[in-house]
């Protein structure tokens, strides 16, 4: 499964997603430089927050919704300023609507009852089972006490393939820490997304794990890679839409520094090297698969 982007609309497997225009937007367009994850905080039911998010009545929307079983629903442009951040802030700018792309994930938030208790229950009165193993009684200093329930791995999927593909698409969403979630932009006000989402697990699948200090690779020295084939160089570690140019086969690049990065589905290893484009002077990333390393 991999996702794209064109003209501002998400593509799945190269079939646009389903799409439902929401009116609770503002006129214009936005810049994106933040990625933010939310909570429904509601029913579990399949649509049920799309419905809402579609209704005026709600004054609310995000650019997309993620179902339980994985399933996305976009309601605007990704450009759009859509209204799910609220009153908010991030490295000293305020009103995060302006700036960044809201993801909803279908969960229903912190819900009631005590740590012995048979039973959790959301704020519109449904239980739930506590032996439910997606269920998780946690504590921080963020979020407050209470219950909470586990996103599904279909619903992650989705989450770190949309991210990989947005990271790709909107160059200013260029550092771990701009992808976020409601609480942090909104601290005190929201505890969305719950403890259990692993939002440290995306951000270094998106961005990179075990990536080692840059390589010193003066004229006497370090790694250099040779290209086996024509190949595109890429402003970042993805094959989404980010190509700079295309390298010939046998061009020979230094290489700058390396990881592991999330190439859609699995990882795979990338090169950040600097490389002469058309006589041009470039730095960006290859992938491992199609160089051969020279020492």
């Amino acid at each position: 499964m991999s996702f794209s982007i064109k003209n501002h609309r998400l593509y799945r497997d190269g079939a646009q997603v389903d799409y439902r225009p929401t009116p609770n937007k503002s006129a214009g367009t936005i810049d994106p430089s933040v990625l933010v994850f939310h909570d429904t905080a509601g029913r579990l039911e399949k649509g049920n927050s799309v419905s809402w998010l579609v209704n005026p009545e709600a004054k609310a929307s995000a650019h997309v919704v993620v179902e339980r079983d994985g399933f996305v629903t976009q309601l605007a442009p990704l450009n759009a300023l859509c209204w799910h951040a609220g009153r908010s802030g991030f490295e000293g700018h305020a009103g995060v609507n302006g700036f960044g792309i809201g993801i909803e994930i279908v969960n229903p938030g912190i819900m009631s009852g005590s740590p012995s208790a048979d039973f959790a229950m959301a704020w519109w009165k449904e239980r739930f089972d506590v032996t439910d193993e997606a269920l998780e009684y946690v504590s921080t200093p963020e979020h407050g006490r209470g219950w909470w329930m586990d996103y599904t791995p279909e619903q992650i999927e989705a989450a770190l393939g949309m991210a990989i593909a947005i990271v790709g698409k909107y160059p200013k969403i260029a550092t771990p820490q701009r992808l976020t979630t409601h609480w942090t932009i909104s601290p005190g006000r929201k505890v969305d997304t719950n403890p259990l989402f692993p939002l440290e697990k995306i951000r270094s699948r998106v961005f990179g794990r075990a990536d080692p200090e840059p390589i010193d690779a003066d004229d006497d020295g370090g790694l250099y890679v040779e290209t086996v084939t024509g190949l595109n160089l890429r402003r970042w570690p993805s094959r989404n839409d980010n190509v700079i140019g295309t390298l010939p086969l046998g061009t020979r690049c230094r290489v700058i520094r390396s990881g592991v990065y999330a190439d859609g589905f699995p990882e795979a290893r990338w090169h950040l090297v600097a490389a002469v484009l058309d006589g041009v002077p470039q730095e960006g990333w290859v992938h491992s698969g199609y160089v051969t390393e020279l020492g």
